[in-house]
């Protein structure tokens, strides 16, 4: 499948809210015209000298795919056995890449709720923490796209948290948003990797199908186990 097959998008990367303005910290291929025309399955490749996976763009002149240098592509996922259950536990994975020495799992702290929702949540504070302690070195990776199959998290992340600040931890029907001080302290974080005076990172979350996200939830499964 070649994203050329959608309708063509704005001129940046990022999604189009119901008003058809950018979403921010959102990206969507469809919407990159270096990157929609790109063949799914070259999109994303392994770069074993960066241990990280990177997109490819398809040149504007030439047409050939390349490497879009600035980038990496992270997978985030988390999992629960027993959700809704006293036994319940859960388990979180990040995956930058096959074989890549970034990639972690881990159980979830006993003392958060064990639920798929926090797991995905646990998932992307611990890969901000590779990035923030080991991937960022390298000062060419500046472009973080964080890949996730849950929908929620994402539109957490990209449309709803400064709406939730702005609200005092309430949504836009005045109810408490569960998990928001982990929420916020996320949005916080990126804002300081992004802006602060170590800086200069660009965050944007991607949402993509389960089916397209399965090394991460293998790495969360392989915790049960570990």
């Amino acid at each position: 499948m070649s994203f050329s097959s959608f309708p063509p998008g704005n001129l940046g990367d990022n999604s189009l809210d119901e008003f058809g303005e950018e979403i921010r910290r959102r990206f969507d291929p469809l919407y990159s015209p270096m990157h929609r025309d790109v063949p799914e399955s070259k999109l994303v490749i392994y770069t074993p000298s960066k241990k990280v996976s990177q997109l490819q763009v398809k040149h504007p002149r030439t047409g050939s795919i390349e490497l879009d240098i600035p980038t990496v592509v992270v997978s985030i996922d988390g999992a629960c056995r027993g959700n809704g259950t006293p036994s319940a536990r859960g388990a979180w994975g990040v995956y930058f890449g096959p074989q890549s020495p970034h990639n972690a799992n881990g159980l979830l702290d006993p003392s958060f709720p064990q639920t798929s929702n926090r797991a995905e949540i646990e998932a992307l504070l611990q890969a901000l923490n590779i990035i923030q302690r080991d991937v960022s070195k390298d000062m060419s990776l500046i472009e973080i796209r964080i890949k996730s199959d849950s929908l929620y998290l994402v539109r957490s992340m990209s449309e709803w948290i400064e709406g939730w600040i702005e609200n005092h931890g309430r949504n836009d029907e005045g109810r408490p948003v569960k998990h928001y001080a982990a929420l916020k302290g996320i949005h916080e974080r990126l804002d300081e990797m992004e802006y602060g005076d170590d800086g200069g990172l660009d965050f944007k979350f991607w949402h993509v199908p389960r089916e397209r996200n399965r090394e991460a939830d293998e790495l969360a499964n392989q915790a049960f186990d570990s």
